[in-house]
């Protein structure tokens, strides 16, 4: 099926027939970048800790690439949208022995993201700067072999438009090698009441409310420096149909973390065949 049809046994999101405006959508991902130049001092320090839903995912990973290649040899993994590295670090705990390979765009998160993971137990840590939004981004990565596992956590929902983030998870799978997996974690921000009440009137970015898309959220931040960032809601409906689109079969999920214990959607995908 052409990826750009909708399959009608898929739940499909409500934002699935809006284009965003290209103007929006890069006063949205500048937003973003200036939300992490300002504060990732502050968010490094903020980040220290290992969720639970990190640690699970990291011994799913261990469980499913384990039973495909049960030899003790590292496995390749691609942490896009890596920050301060912290997933390398679950990994060293309870993950797969592995080649790591993080990918950011901030430099300030690389450089702490190096700096926490020099001495792991087997993990090889690695760090590349590249940019997601940017649609070349996948050709700063060191060589062109394809991953045991690319792992993408707490990032798609800081993309605006369905169509970037459509992109985003086709260029991701496109990375994982045949019968190799696709780890996603969304922040599920308006499943909490709490969460949902601190949204910030779009005016503050000089945003037309009438140009986002449905699930669309500013949310401030206040540990240090405060300042703006943009998110979207992907819930299970929007994730199944981009990974649907990008050739993916579900093989697992759960939610974890934050206060409700259960604001981050965890889901394994995993690369069906040759494409």
């Amino acid at each position: 099926m052409n990826s750009q049809t909708p399959d009608p046994s898929i739940p499909q999101p409500n934002n699935a027939g809006y284009a965003m405006p290209p103007a929006v959508q890069a006063r949205l991902l500048q937003l973003n970048r200036q939300f992490y130049a300002t504060v990732a001092g502050e968010f490094d320090r903020s980040r220290q800790g290992l969720p639970a839903g990190m640690l699970e995912l990291a011994a799913r990973l261990d469980t499913y690439l384990r039973d495909r290649q049960p030899q003790p040899v590292p496995l390749r993994l691609l942490d896009v949208g890596c920050g301060n590295g912290r997933l390398a670090r679950a990994l060293a705990q309870r993950g797969p022995a592995c080649d790591y390979t993080g990918l950011d765009a901030d430099p300030q998160l690389l450089a702490l993201a190096a700096e926490q993971t020099r001495a792991l137990p087997r993990v090889a840590a690695r760090f590349v700067a590249a940019d997601l939004a940017q649609p070349d981004w996948a050709q700063r990565l060191p060589d062109r072999s394809l991953y045991a596992a690319v792992v993408c956590l707490a990032v798609l929902h800081h993309f605006p438009g369905l169509a970037l983030r459509r992109r985003l998870v086709g260029e991701l799978a496109a990375l994982v090698e045949e019968g190799g997996l696709l780890a996603l974690s969304t922040w599920q921000f308006l499943s909490s009441e709490r969460l949902a009440g601190k949204q910030v009137a779009w005016a503050a970015a000089g945003v037309d409310p009438a140009a986002v898309e449905p699930g669309d959220a500013l949310l401030p931040w206040n540990q240090g420096a405060p300042a703006l960032r943009y998110v979207h809601q992907l819930d299970l409906a929007e994730v199944t149909a981009l990974a649907a689109a990008a050739g993916l079969q579900l093989v697992d999920s759960f939610r974890a973390d934050g206060k409700e214990g259960n604001l981050n959607l965890y889901t394994l995908w995993q690369r069906q065949g040759k494409r």
